[in-house]
């Protein structure tokens, strides 16, 4: 049950996370199309990093991008959740 709370939180972690991209970004496609679009930046936290994730109920994978720094947060967003349910689900003495 406990492993079950932690996977749904991480879950909506990465769905509530997730910012709209900028219009200049929704054109992305493709590989190629990120790498054209991180040589235009010049930070790293400002470039894409795009993943194929499988959709629930779909057979067609999406192909899914945030800049570095969005990813960087929502993973130490998903730390601190997970660190949060440690905190409370464990008995005050131990």
């Amino acid at each position: 049950m406990y492993m079950k709370t932690i996977l749904l939180l991480v879950a909506v972690g990465f769905v509530g996370a997730c910012a709209p991209l900028p219009e200049s970004e929704r054109r992305i496609r493709t590989q190629a199309d990120v790498e054209r679009y991180n040589a235009t930046v010049s930070s790293l936290g400002e470039q894409l990093v795009c993943e194929k994730e499988r959709v629930v109920g779909s057979n067609l994978p999406k192909f899914v991008c945030m800049t570095y720094n969005q990813r960087e947060r929502l993973a130490s967003s998903a730390v601190n959740s997970i660190e949060s349910l440690r905190q409370t689900s464990t008995p005050s003495g131990e």
